[in-house]
């Protein structure tokens, strides 16, 4: 039989309290079931991970995984997953990123690694040319993300050796702490810097000469062509490819969507210098493509202004400038720059920090706190240094910033009274994308029923599963505010989506048709793998998410968002408008949909019909309950 394409061949398991690294294999049927990504890391985390484990408990796992594309020049094939047991909602978070880790794990002979027990000592690992080694870290303690990659990649001698790690916000156990690799890519969601760093695990490095097999490469290069045509002319490939994500700046802020000073208000007016178009147009760039990627949105840019001048950081994304922009009361785009670079290296997600360090400003404008319970840090609206102060207290849970480095639904109930009406998350505890979901509802229902922790990569066009009248994206305005249309666009796009997290592409370029990605699958594995086979695989993901999260105390009430998502906002675009009065008849029909319960539960006969059958008594058990 020959070789099965797409994939290395082997996972690495490391068990960390043991000091054992073994090489394992994954039988076809569960690649082509599961893919890769989320898909893999999902079926790994439900076969390993019962319901007692916390996550802080050294039987959780944290899984690194790549898709069956990573590696292989499909458009964006540079993206790996990061499952884990997450500390904000203590269920599943799955977290993405891409650069040049992902690809370079794969070159060095694995598709996956699983990481398991506690290390007595703080280790890294080494990955390379099929041979793995953990090696102590201790002279890497404290070192911030950049410094840790810059130390390894020298010590190694490997000058394209990528470092996938955590910053102080890991060592320390933040709860939004994340893994950062290749400078400035990010995975974020659910806190897996905090996992790693439970584990003792500073990083992994990874570097190899293998390459990605390929069954049918003539196919496979006329499909990547192909595919990159479609990608350019999709809204997403279109706009990030010469304006960035910060494209969309204005557009949000002008539609209701953009953030303000923790949601207290959607009037920006200083937002077209934040938009792609004058960043382009203002500030020094230069490209830093990630791997296999023809778009380039990712630039360096140098500092124009302020006590920062001169210095050159990666250009933010959309929700970074807006994190350090709208979101504090800053005016101030190259204090933005320099605020993202500070985040990153001491390695949290940017999410997480906008809605808990904004939640602490307007609890201090309000009167809530004083400088006493700040520590004498000044968070007056738009003070760019007591927010850099505070993002290194809450890196060290220092005082005050030991507070907000639990999240920001538990620091809303620590500092209580009216910061728990001030408070933005969704599900256990967890802060949405930097949007002001409000004036989004697709995204705030897909949020407020997510598994993973966050949105799925498919923002794309669903015109392959809709008929043509219905397959707009998930920011068309028409359907900003339909009940009606959006569980259902929500429920396909969550399909589609599970299916994209699980190949090993970025978003940005997953704006194809669901045929072009499926055949592209088929031409690097050598399956006959179809645009429907496709879509099963995101429906049995998102339903073995939903298992998961059950198995471990899941339940309907926490398909719930926190009291300022269901506040109509004030003024803006979405002025008036609150999706509270709706929401359960949304999630009845998104159950119905799906094919769950009223209490959000897979049917048995859902469960069977995507060969999880093995899910089924686990469910009936707790229903039994």
């Amino acid at each position: 039989m020959a070789k099965l394409g797409g994939y290395m061949g082997k996972i690495l398991r490391v068990d960390l309290t043991n000091e054992r690294l073994t090489d394992e294999k994954v039988d076809e049927a569960t690649l082509r079931k599961f893919l890769g990504g989320t898909g893999l890391g999902t079926k790994i985390m439900y076969d390993e991970v019962p319901a007692a484990v916390e996550w802080s408990d050294p039987r959780n796992r944290l899984i690194f995984a790549t898709g069956v594309l990573t590696g292989s020049r499909a458009p964006g094939g540079a993206t790996y997953a990061v499952v884990t047991k997450g500390p904000l909602t203590n269920l599943l978070g799955a977290a993405h990123s891409n650069g040049f880790f992902g690809t370079r794990l794969k070159f060095a002979g694995y598709d996956a690694v699983i990481v398991q027990g506690a290390a007595k000592s703080w280790v890294y690992l080494y990955v390379h040319d099929g041979v793995a080694e953990l090696r102590s870290a201790a002279h890497l303690l404290g070192k911030d993300t950049q410094e840790t990659e810059d130390i390894l990649r020298k010590e190694i001698g490997q000058p394209k050796l990528s470092v996938s790690c955590i910053g102080p916000a890991g060592e320390n156990l933040v709860k939004f702490a994340a893994v950062v690799c290749d400078g400035g890519h990010v995975a974020s969601t659910n806190g897996p810097g905090a996992v790693m760093g439970s584990k003792k695990l500073k990083a992994i490095a990874a570097y190899g000469e293998a390459s990605v097999p390929i069954h049918d490469k003539a196919r496979f290069n006329a499909l990547v062509k192909d595919w990159w045509e479609q990608a350019k002319a999709s809204a997403m490939g279109s706009l990030v490819g010469t304006l960035g994500t910060a494209g969309y700046f204005s557009l949000a802020a002008l539609t209701g969507w953009g953030p303000v000073k923790n949601c207290t208000t959607n009037i920006y007016p200083e937002h077209p210098k934040f938009n792609g178009d004058s960043i382009r147009a203002n500030f020094k760039l230069k490209p830093k493509p990630c791997y296999a990627c023809r778009l380039g949105h990712g630039q360096e840019i140098e500092i124009a202004e302020g006590p920062h001048k001169g210095v050159i950081v990666e250009e933010p994304e959309y929700e970074d400038f807006t994190s350090f922009g709208s979101m504090i009361g800053s005016t101030d785009i190259n204090a933005a720059m320099w605020l993202t670079n500070v985040n990153d290296r001491l390695g949290m997600d940017v999410k997480e920090e906008a809605f808990v360090v904004g939640l602490a400003m307007e609890c201090y404008n309000k009167g809530i706190l004083t400088k006493k319970d700040t520590d004498g840090v000044d968070l007056t609206w738009g003070n760019v240094e007591g927010v850099e102060t505070l993002l290194h207290k809450i890196a060290h849970r220092e005082g005050f910033g030991d507070v907000l480095a639990e999240g920001v639904m538990r620091a809303a109930k620590k500092i209580g009274g009216d910061a728990l009406k001030f408070a933005v998350y969704t599900k256990n505890g967890i802060a949405p994308h930097v949007l002001d979901i409000r004036g989004l509802w697709p995204s705030l229902f897909m949020l407020t029923i997510s598994d993973m922790g966050s949105l799925t990569a498919s923002i794309a066009d669903v015109g392959d599963l809709l008929d043509a009248n219905e397959g707009m994206g998930m920011m068309d305005p028409a359907q900003a505010f339909s009940a009606e249309v959006i569980p259902r666009k929500v429920r396909l796009l969550g399909h589609r989506g599970h299916f994209v997290d699980s190949i090993g592409i970025c978003m940005h370029v997953e704006g194809a048709t669901l045929k072009t990605l499926s055949d592209t699958v088929s031409a690097a594995t050598g399956w006959d793998f179809t645009w429907q086979e496709a879509v099963e695989v995101g429906q049995r993901v998102q339903n073995l998410m939903r298992v998961f999260n059950i198995r471990h105390g899941s339940r309907r009430e926490d398909d719930r968002v926190s009291p300022r998502l269901v506040e109509a906002p004030v003024d803006g675009g979405a002025q008036g408008k609150s999706i509270g009065p709706k929401l359960e008849g949304m999630l009845n029909e998104y159950y119905q949909g799906m094919g769950w319960d009223k209490e959000g539960r897979p049917l048995p006969e859902t469960l069977k019909k995507l060969d999880l059958e093995f899910a089924v008594k686990e469910l009936e058990k707790k229903a039994r309950r």
